[in-house]
């Protein structure tokens, strides 16, 4: 049995998401230099234990101590 083939998107929705994207991206432009690095190091807390699972965390992988 095929499946049917996947129809592509209509120019209109390709066109409102890029617009979103870039709406985006000119607000995350805009955060302070404080918020970018805080958002960078939450996301490598969620990260590296995944990481850390999977296989030995490389000396540059691993985290800075942050807090005191």
């Amino acid at each position: 049995m095929r499946s049917a083939p996947h129809s592509r998107p209509s120019p209109d929705l390709l066109e409102t998401l890029y617009a979103s994207k870039k709406a985006f991206h000119a607000r995350r432009r805009r955060l302070p230099l404080r918020v970018k690095v805080r958002e960078v190091i939450e996301l490598q807390r969620l990260v590296l234990p995944l990481l850390a699972r999977q296989r030995s965390l490389r000396p540059w992988e691993r985290p800075w101590q942050t807090e005191p």
